[in-house]
């Protein structure tokens, strides 16, 4: 009924939003950047993120965002 269907929606929502903020904090947030640093726009994205490894898992589990160096250095 509705009330499945809202439950199943709500749960999707929940177990994304989770996988999300894995996917994208994993490879931003061991990086130390420091803003005081003048750095070109190449060096800050070089040193603003990181790779994760890579493997069957992780390319199917990220969607292949596990390269986050070239992700941002050539976004599509």
């Amino acid at each position: 009924g509705i009330f499945g269907t809202i439950l199943l929606i709500y749960g999707v929502k929940f177990l994304e939003s989770a996988w999300m903020t894995y996917v994208t904090q994993m490879s931003h947030i061991p990086m130390k950047m420091s803003r005081e640093e003048n750095r070109d726009w190449f060096s800050t994205q070089v040193l603003a993120t990181c790779n994760t490894e890579q493997s069957f898992f992780n390319d199917w589990f990220t969607g292949h965002l596990n390269f986050q160096i070239e992700h941002h250095l050539f976004p599509t």
